[in-house]
């Protein structure tokens, strides 16, 4: 019998590009990180882009496995490389849509802001989460395999040549829906964010990147699932090498791509700006030395109306530019001039406010029950003593309807006399207080 020797030139030109992919992605990770502060890599959250390539290098490992004659080790980790790779890249597109989800949804005044480190702590607990399910698995295989189960199966071609490759499982099956459940998620937060308006539209490419892996992936899985046949080893290096490819490549190739033409785009409206800054600044030095006296258009040039024009529309430039920034409530007073790409109605936490309103009540009833204590203190003590006897002998009795006409100090004398005559016949109560005086 006669083992079958794999192709050596196609196997060995296909880890040579995979390579090549791998040595790309360490360069981007290098390029990000030093263009961190350029608009279209700071506004797309650097960290997690960086998460995301070191997702991809991690899947492009997988492909080096399969590179190599099948034996208990490499099956055991290839779904280590695959797994946690995929986790981590497709986990932080997630987690970005996820991002722009929450930052445009602005039901409540309380606005959810959700920070790098935030979503780097979720990103961990997804992995944490994998580890776990990856070991339990290599954990039950080796059991497996001491009781005599065996991970590597011999086939025989018609032929009469034998290869070795990695006998399936039904662990596989788990994976791939676990796989196609994350992938699901990230098209539920694209789609419901697709009304959200973001810079350099950053979620349409991200939901792009999903709809290309969960369709490669798909027909990969469908394939080894109507035919669970092992392929040859050069026929499953090349079907890995083409899935790494259509997948993981293609989608950081739809990531990075639009930011690198739009960054270009915005250095070439800033270049732009620059020079209409300059020519302005040369205009206007012009403008001051130019002598304006009254001149005939018959008398001029051809050139000397061109300088004038282009003087006349510097000026209404800057005069626009004047007039639409100037009270205008739509414009930030920040250093640019720029909002932010959102709107935040609050950042308090839930609760706070009420909190806060609850206290501020409370001062105001304590100052205002001290203020009218004060008030009333000022009053008793502002008032003299011949006062407070007056106002009690001059006060008329309730259901009487005659006053006492004794008074120390003679106020209202008069009046409280002309009041008890005129009571004397409605009561029928005895002499008036007039009356009742001249006797005394």
């Amino acid at each position: 019998m006669k083992i079958q020797k794999s192709d050596a030139m196609i196997r060995t030109s296909l880890l040579a590009v995979q390579m090549i992919i791998i040595a790309l992605n360490l360069v981007l990770i290098v390029v990000v990180i030093n263009k961190r502060k350029c608009k279209t890599i700071s506004l797309s959250m650097w960290t997690l882009l960086v998460t995301m390539i070191i997702g991809s290098i991690i899947l492009d490992m997988e492909v080096l496995v399969q590179y190599f004659t099948p034996t208990l080790p490499l099956c055991l980790l290839a779904p280590w490389f695959r797994e946690l790779g995929f986790v981590i890249f497709y986990g932080a597109i997630d987690l970005k849509l996820y991002r722009i989800l929450m930052q445009f949804r602005t039901r409540k005044a309380h606005c959810w802001t959700i920070t790098d480190k935030d979503l780097l702590k979720y990103l961990l607990f997804g992995v944490i989460v994998v580890i776990v399910y990856l070991t339990a698995w290599t954990a039950v295989s080796l059991n497996f395999f001491n009781e005599g189960w065996v991970l590597l199966t011999h086939i025989k071609t018609d032929d009469g040549f034998l290869y070795t490759t990695c006998k399936p499982q039904w662990w596989n099956h788990v994976t791939e829906f676990g796989e196609i459940l994350i992938l699901t998620v990230g098209l539920y937060y694209g789609n419901s964010a697709r009304n959200a308006r973001v810079q350099f539209e950053e979620r349409r490419f991200l939901f792009y990147a999903i709809t290309a892996e969960l369709t490669f992936s798909s027909i990969y899985n469908t394939i080894r699932t109507v035919y669970p046949i092992p392929f040859h080893q050069d026929v499953t290096f090349i079907a890995a090498f083409s899935r790494s490819l259509l997948t993981n490549t293609l989608a950081l190739i739809i990531i990075f791509a639009p930011k690198i033409w739009y960054q270009k785009k915005v250095n070439a409206e800033l270049r732009h700006s620059a020079i209409n800054q300059e020519l302005s600044e040369s205009l206007k030095a012009d403008m001051a030395d130019k002598d304006f006296r009254e001149m005939n258009i018959s008398e001029m040039t051809s050139d000397e109306i061109r300088e004038e024009l282009s003087r006349v529309y510097v000026q209404m430039g800057i005069l626009r530019d004047k007039t639409v920034c100037k009270k205008n409530p739509h414009i930030s007073k920040r250093k640019g001039g720029k909002k932010l790409p959102h709107r935040r109605f609050s950042l308090q936490k839930k609760g706070s406010r009420d909190k806060s309103s609850i206290k501020i009540r409370k001062k105001n009833k304590e100052l205002d029950s001290s203020e009218i204590s004060e008030t009333n203190e000022t009053n008793e003590i502002s008032k003299s003593p011949e006062d407070s006897v007056v106002s009690n002998e001059d006060a008329p009795a309730v259901g009487s309807g005659i006053c006492s006409c004794h008074s120390t100090t003679g106020i209202h004398q008069n009046t409280c006399n002309e009041f008890n005559d005129g009571n004397d016949n409605s009561y029928g109560e005895g002499p008036s207080c007039s009356k009742f005086n001249a006797l005394t």
